[in-house]
């Protein structure tokens, strides 16, 4: 049954050029760590084509007995959707199945939250929230705690829904304690681009989409080749961004949105290229980007459709060198 998800949007105020934002930074607890015990974890959406049962899929990070930091390695996941989205009106782990997760204080609280996204099938360009319970599960998705994403909330400026969204934190320097989006989104007629989806203060709003003009890593055009995954360290919001047909991987630290005001922005960052033929024409269900060892320098997990996780680790970032990449052993999720 085909459930139709209806959205009231307020009317928005005028909008004027922002100056060169100085985004927050909130460290504590850290991005990811959905328990609160200092350690990064790994979160995954299962269903058909993922090696992992329809669901929502949490991996608590293991700590190194020795340094107290997180080594790669996750505890054996537990399958923490299995009441649905709230939405889809089965109340079964297959709503979330074809969806994209990404976690985050969604609903301004400590505790980390969970919001899945469509960028197609039944629930095509909707999404929901739903508040964590601190301990790397979800709450019931029932009234209090679960809010919707109507699809004309995440429209870009020719009506195209997003294909991939990432937590922009508040990347645009303004904090109403709600984090912002970024996602790529276009057409063939128009183009792809990436663009910002500002929070309006409250779980579930996002108005008035801006069109970033940043060229891909590569200067490039193609953002429907790039995905893309986030993360937040003492020094900033930062975003890794893969393209699977060349290989090619890069990360871009201290992130910050200038709205020029007319719809349109650019994204301020640091760019390094980490690495090369990576993982070229591998496809990758979940690409994770978290601090995994504490070191405030972003590092990956991926999720292949076997259902297996690797971690890789970078260490020597330098915008004229190569970083090293320690990738660990790859290991069943569940």
């Amino acid at each position: 049954m085909a459930i139709a998800l209806t959205a009231l949007a307020p009317a928005l105020p005028a909008q004027a050029a922002k100056p060169q934002p100085s985004p927050t930074v909130t460290t504590d607890p850290a991005d990811k760590d959905l328990n609160g015990d200092g350690a990064a974890d790994l979160v995954a959406v299962g269903g058909p084509g993922t090696g992992l049962g329809s669901g929502v899929w949490s991996g608590l990070g293991v700590k190194s007995r020795k340094t107290g930091v997180g080594t790669g390695q996750v505890q054996t996941a537990t399958n923490i959707g299995l009441r649905g989205n709230g939405f889809g009106g089965t109340y079964s782990a297959s709503e979330f199945d074809g969806g994209q997760v990404i976690t985050g204080r969604f609903f301004g609280s400590t505790e980390e939250d969970f919001l899945v996204y469509y960028p197609s099938g039944a629930y095509a360009g909707n999404g929901a929230i739903i508040k964590g319970a601190g301990d790397g599960t979800m709450l019931d998705p029932v009234s209090g705690n679960q809010a919707n994403i109507g699809s004309d909330y995440l429209l870009d400026a020719n009506g195209n829904s997003p294909l991939t969204l990432a937590n922009a934190f508040q990347a645009d320097g303004v904090d109403n304690g709600i984090p912002d989006l970024i996602g790529i989104s276009g057409d063939a007629t128009n183009g792809y681009r990436l663009g910002y989806h500002p929070s309006f203060g409250a779980p579930g709003l996002y108005f008035g989409t801006t069109t970033l003009t940043n060229p891909t890593p590569t200067g490039g055009t193609d953002w429907q080749n790039w995905s893309i995954a986030s993360t937040q360290t003492a020094s900033g919001v930062a975003l890794y961004l893969r393209n699977a047909t060349t290989g090619d991987l890069y990360l871009w630290t201290g992130a910050a949105m200038v709205d020029n005001g007319d719809g349109t922005g650019t994204l301020t960052h640091t760019q390094y290229r980490i690495a090369v033929n990576w993982n070229t024409g591998v496809t990758i269900r979940t690409l994770w980007a978290a601090d995994i060892n504490a070191d405030d320098t972003p590092d990956l997990w991926t999720v292949l459709p076997d259902g297996t996780y690797r971690a890789y680790l970078i260490s020597g970032l330098s915008t004229n060198g190569t970083p090293t990449v320690t990738a660990t052993r790859a290991k069943q999720l569940s």
